[in-house]
């Protein structure tokens, strides 16, 4: 028996990137879509953003992207 990769989700980081997301939303997934990058491009067509942060990428849903708010540090 094998096992092999099926594909690849990507959940939204929340609102402000260091909290969850309050639907839990991730990117639909389609048939074609295997690669990091190929799950990413479906997510742009619906709306989701990306943004760099700490050296990663942040996957933001639109409902999150609509409340996004700036943390300040002291």
């Amino acid at each position: 028996m094998s096992a092999h990769q099926l594909g690849v989700e990507i959940a939204c980081d929340g609102p402000t990137g260091g909290d969850d997301c309050p639907d839990s939303a991730a990117v639909r997934a389609r048939f074609t879509s295997r690669t990091v990058r190929q799950v990413r491009a479906d997510g742009r067509r619906d709306g989701w953003t990306t943004r760099r942060a700490q050296g990663r990428l942040l996957d933001i849903c639109p409902r999150c992207r609509t409340h996004t708010t700036t943390e300040t540090t002291r």
